[in-house]
């Protein structure tokens, strides 16, 4: 038995040493993909974990055809979701030699990852064994199926019993805890049919250092979440280990006596940063028209969409049926007395300017290329608000930005690289287009951006038109924009005015509701009536001229019920911009105090603090912290909810006056989103040891990388998966679902319904981005690292070797030149390998021809840097070697071509061509992207 203590305690300082250089998790007991990060576990692994004492988790990953086929192991379940599971007698439990009977057998089951490009799902299966006798600590136990009809000789499940042992049942956030500042971890965990662990509370829990010593310790209080409605009621036994008292920076782990420890995470100041960063990261990888480059991101592109658009004529019938579709339900609302926008020539408003314009620029407006003229006024309100009212804020020129730097606030640059678009978005006759589209398709799905489809703009109508005027007419009357752009904000002062009189034109022959042509559903909940609103308020805090303000006071009440989105949902859209703006019309010193009507100002700040309210409500009611909204509960969903992004009105209502829970619901939020929720995956891209890689991002799905570009949120609770995927049909995704999460009793716990899939119910939009890096960088404003310098740095990749033969590996590692390599978490990425955190990434080529090489080093305090290299590999053949050697094939001719089939970009492989046969270099033309990485050449010489 002391040789088993050595063994775990040497085990836990290997576990610390390497959180000390990554934050990752070394293996236990027996190593395989669960216990690696970035790791999928393949078909067919097994894990054993010990949940607690008297309690074990059998995890098998399988998979299952096409439907009809249904899984062919640990099927315990009907079609019609009926179940029959084992018997508890189908099991033998040895804790070292001593034989343990299991009492009863629990069990759930998820699609754990569905690839979308080409079809690969694993579902992960998790038996729950109640034991009749608790294991004791440094018993190893195996699990075996004497008959043999439950799992293969081959899987093993065993494991040794540690006190600090990794337990999924302890949630925290990966990236660290900030000194001074409040600091939870969460206990808890879902069992499928057996319900809800029971946490050993009475044992509190401890917080332990690199060498395992216990720093702090404390006890662990009930957090039992309110608002669902069916039975039995989801998470009533989830803990809060709260050790907000303990400062010291470094690097620990929670531990719960009889459970284990959590992921390892940090105590460290520069965590808002490293939050701030990352968003900012991810709106910089939005950016159209521009490249992203080295040392920025390794996820790099050439500037995209720069091509002028065309303004659509009347016989585009791709754009025809997309307005079809967008307004096909416009009949249900009973105020839209215009006429149906189902064509280019049913807009009311025909474009002015014909031919082709110029509207580069702006950011894509989500996991698509397009550009929402809605979306993007609201994205540039959000930043640009910050900026002005965000204590802090306005100074932070240090996000990591090519702009950063430059004495100028990112947050600022970054509004106005999308108040530029805005400003080209604008017709002859002071309208604004709709949307930019692509011409002949709805979406540019197999494309990289910068080899994106000829684009086109919309139609005009008065939502977009309203929205546009209020952006540009906020930026105009900044003092921060000013300061830094006068001539741009005198610009869009006059674009603001001359869309206003294009509103009042419309209203004038239309009327006010025959004005509004739905065009899709953004700006739709209240047609145009918010975005008037907005327009009227900047207006008038632009000009000060009283007409725009009677207008926003005559038609816009901020306390009416009749103003909130759903009939719950405050400051919605348009209306919760203009209540922001005018509250902190003063305050940001664009008027007069005395120029606000008081009464309407005093509606504003009521409507704002009512709306942090909700949201400490929302946290407070919700078991792990996140401000799910109770009314959501009804649904067991939100679909499209982002943690961070509901921090937004909780920074606002702290400039009006700081309250006790306003930062640590904040911070609440932002562990949910880094990893302190039931799955320990980070739910915002490029951060945490536990990530995902499939999300609705076109970027992401035709890039060469497996993960998906950093600083992109991802939603966090959905219910059920997308249907109808092209590779997974109908609802084969949700049908694999056990509990399910439909059931009108016991369905699958509500958080814990997550799967790494396609799930449009899941994907941004750009605003959500830009609340919340302004949420984060309010945080990062309140510390130190506000003056922290940062733009980049660069960083080399160096190999072990710099060419290899065939099955001969090369180890890569990465030179940080003057940042401190020692607490960067380093991601990996290769040409056929598999993500993978550390210090050294081992390179083994598998087939002749380049290996690319990408780390991406990330520090505590979220500065970031990233290299590329290349990895040649061995000989190659002096003789025609047959095509399907490499995965290849010829699938046909063209005349003098042939057409030629591969599983990867063949850009690479054209060396290899020129190497290896005999006759004259190939000459290559004609790119087609197809499918998962498929491309099509057509060779005009050759073979």
């Amino acid at each position: 038995m002391n040789e088993y203590r050595a063994v775990g305690l040497l085990r836990s300082a290997l576990l610390i040493f390497t959180a000390a250089t990554s934050l990752s998790l070394s293996s236990a007991h027996e190593t395989n993909s669960f216990d690696v990060p970035l790791a999928l576990p393949a078909v067919g692994e097994a894990k054993l974990r010990i949940i607690a004492p008297d309690l074990l988790e059998l995890t098998l990953v399988t998979t299952k055809g096409v439907p009809p086929a249904r899984p062919t192991q640990w099927n315990f379940v009907a079609a019609n979701f009926q179940y029959a599971l084992p018997s508890p007698a189908k099991f033998t439990v040895k804790a070292d030699q001593n034989t343990i009977s299991v009492s009863s057998v629990g069990f759930k089951r998820r699609p754990m990852y569905a690839a979308f490009r080409k079809r690969d799902l694993r579902l992960i299966n998790q038996l729950y064994l109640r034991l009749s006798q608790p294991v004791q600590d440094w018993q190893t136990v195996e699990v075996t199926n004497p008959d043999g009809t439950l799992w293969q000789a081959s899987t093993h499940f065993h494991a040794r019993r540690e006190p600090n042992q990794f337990t999924p049942t302890i949630h925290v956030n990966q990236s660290g805890y900030m000194p001074g500042y409040s600091k939870m971890a969460m206990v808890g965990y879902y069992l499928g049919t057996f319900g809800e662990l029971d946490v050993p509370a009475g044992n509190g829990f401890k917080l332990l250092d690199g060498s395992d010593n216990v720093v702090f310790q404390g006890n662990l209080t009930q957090r039992a979440d309110r608002g669902y409605m069916f039975s039995p009621t989801p998470y009533q036994k989830v803990y809060v280990a709260d050790f907000s008292s303990f400062n010291t920076p470094g690097v620990y782990r929670i531990q719960v006596p009889g459970l284990g420890t959590s992921y390892p995470f940090r105590i460290d100041e520069g965590v808002a940063a490293l939050y701030a960063r990352t968003y900012a990261l991810g709106l910089y990888h939005q950016r159209c028209g521009e490249s992203n480059e080295l040392p920025f991101t390794r996820h790099v592109h050439e500037a995209c969409h720069t091509a002028q658009v065309e303004v659509p004529l009347s016989s585009y019938s791709a754009v025809n049926t997309a307005l079809a579709n967008f307004s096909a339900d416009y009949a249900n609302n009973p105020r839209h007395t215009a006429p149906r926008m189902n064509s280019v020539s049913a807009s009311l408003y025909p474009f002015v300017r014909t031919g082709r314009i110029d509207v580069s620029g702006g950011h894509h407006d989500a996991g698509d290329y397009s550009k929402y003229t809605i979306n993007s006024a609201q994205l540039a309100h959000s930043l640009i608000f910050a900026v002005d009212s965000y204590e802090g804020v306005a100074g932070l020129d240090n996000l990591g930005l090519p702009e950063s730097g430059d004495g100028v606030s990112d947050l600022l640059q970054e509004a106005k690289w999308e108040t530029d678009f805005l400003a080209k978005m604008q017709d002859d006759d002071g309208g604004f287009y709709f949307l930019v589209y692509p011409r002949n398709r709805s979406y540019e799905d197999n494309v990289l951006p910068d080899r994106g489809d000829p684009q086109v703009v919309f139609p005009k109508n008065t939502a977009a038109t309203a929205a546009a005027v209020a952006a540009l007419a906020q930026a105009a009357s900044s003092p921060k924009f000013k300061q830094h752009y006068p001539q741009a904000a005198a610009d869009y002062l006059q674009k603001a005015r001359k869309g206003w009189d294009f509103l009042q034109s419309a209203f004038s022959r239309f009327g006010r509701d025959g004005a509004y042509q739905k065009i899709s559903h953004y700006g739709n909940e209240f047609m145009h009536d918010d975005e008037v609103a907005w327009a009227a308020a900047e207006l008038y805090l632009a000009t000060g001229e009283r007409q725009y303000e009677e207008e926003l006071i005559y038609r816009f009440d901020p306390t009416s019920r009749s103003t909130l989105a759903q009939g719950w949902i405050r400051l919605w859209e348009g209306y919760g911009a203009a209540i922001r703006s005018y509250a902190f019309g003063a305050r940001s010193g664009r008027v007069a105090a005395g120029a606000l009507n008081s009464t309407f100002l005093n509606k504003c700040l009521t409507e704002l603090n009512g709306a942090a309210g909700e949201q400490l409500r929302f946290s407070r009611d919700t078991a792990y912290g996140t401000s799910f909204p109770d009314p959501n509960k009804t649904f067991h969903t939100a679909g499209w909810y982002f943690s961070v992004n509901q921090t937004y009105e909780i920074a606002t209502a702290a400039q009006l006056e700081m309250q006790n829970d306003y930062i640590p619901t904040m911070l609440l939020n932002m562990n949910y989103e880094g990893g302190c929720n039931p799955h320990n995956v980070s739910f915002l891209t490029g951060i945490g040891n536990k990530r995902q890689r499939e999300m609705v991002h076109q970027y992401a799905t035709n890039d060469r990388r497996i993960l998906p570009p950093s600083g992109l949120p991802l939603g966090s609770i959905q219910r059920t998966y997308q249907a109808d995927l092209p590779l997974y049909p109908g609802t084969e995704l949700s049908g694999m679902t056990f509990p399910h999460d439909h059931a009108t009793s016991a369905p699958h716990a509500p958080y814990d319904v997550w799967g790494d899939a396609y799930n449009l119910t899941t994907e941004f939009v750009n605003p959500q981005q830009g609340r919340s890096l302004a949420a984060m960088a309010y945080l990062m404003a309140k510390t130190s690292l506000k003056t922290q310098p940062w733009r980049t740095s660069t960083a080399t990749i160096n190999f072990s070797k710099q060419s290899v033969a065939i099955g001969e590996s090369s180890t890569a590692t990465l030179d940080l030149g003057s940042l401190p390599a020692a607490n960067a978490q380093i991601v990996w990425e290769g040409r056929s390998h598999e993500p993978a955190v550390g210090p050294q990434y081992a390179i083994t080529p598998s087939f002749i021809g380049r290996y690319w090489v990408e780390a991406e080093a990330l520090l505590p305090d979220g500065r970031r840097v990233s290299a590329v290299a290349e990895l040649g590999s061995g000989a190659v053949a002096p003789t025609i070697t047959p095509l399907s050697n490499y995965g290849m094939r010829v699938s046909g001719t063209t005349g003098q071509a042939y057409v030629i089939e591969a599983s990867e970009d063949l850009l690479d492989w054209i060396p290899v061509f020129n190497g290896i046969f005999t006759t004259a270099p190939f000459d290559w033309t004609d790119e087609e992207a197809v499918g998962a990485r498929v491309r099509f050449y057509r060779l005009v010489s050759g073979l």
